[in-house]
């Protein structure tokens, strides 16, 4: 899958079939500061989608008891799904962003994909890390560096709560 956006629309649909309006509503909640893209993307999206053979339409019941025009993934969405999720990331200084956006696509209770993100995530964090500082004296450089040093802590003091937190889930789904 070509398309972050596609893939994003794609999660949602897979995670509840809906209809054009509520997976724009979701996709604003859960993607907001991640991916900047607007009502006009997730149509453009589920028409892309439809196209590929990955969603399909069907009737959703709205909470009025009325149906209306919806969509729901086929077996290839679900399976190109699985694929975007899972495909490697280059390290670069975008992939932090990417894998963010995956791990808001992850389904909660796919503990395993979670992991393999997280772990993809601490990588890219530590190549950031490994980046030599500049040496100079000009305040500039310095903050530049300063701000890598701070937000590369603040990465790694996440990762560290986010396995925390797996470990957590998964005792209790084990129990």
């Amino acid at each position: 899958m070509r398309s972050t956006v596609n893939a994003a629309v794609l999660s949602l649909v897979i995670e509840r079939p809906s209809y054009g309006g509520e997976i724009g509503r979701r996709f604003e909640d859960r993607y907001d500061g991640l991916l900047a893209s607007r009502p006009q993307h997730v149509y453009k999206a589920l028409d892309q989608l439809k196209l590929q053979g990955l969603i399909e339409p069907m009737a959703i019941e709205t909470d009025n008891g009325s149906t209306r025009d919806g969509y729901r993934a086929t077996a290839n969405g679900a399976r190109a799904y699985r694929g975007w999720l899972r495909t490697p990331i280059p390290l670069s200084k975008d992939a932090p962003l990417e894998i963010m956006i995956r791990l808001a696509s992850t389904r909660p209770e796919d503990i395993d994909t979670a992991e393999f993100l997280l772990d993809a995530y601490e990588q890219a964090v530590l190549a950031t890390a490994s980046r030599r500082p500049v040496r100079s004296k000009s305040v500039i450089d310095r903050a530049l560096d300063e701000e890598r040093r701070v937000v590369v802590g603040a990465r790694l003091r996440w990762t560290a709560w986010m396995r925390d937190e797996l470990r957590a889930h998964t005792g209790v789904r084990e129990q």
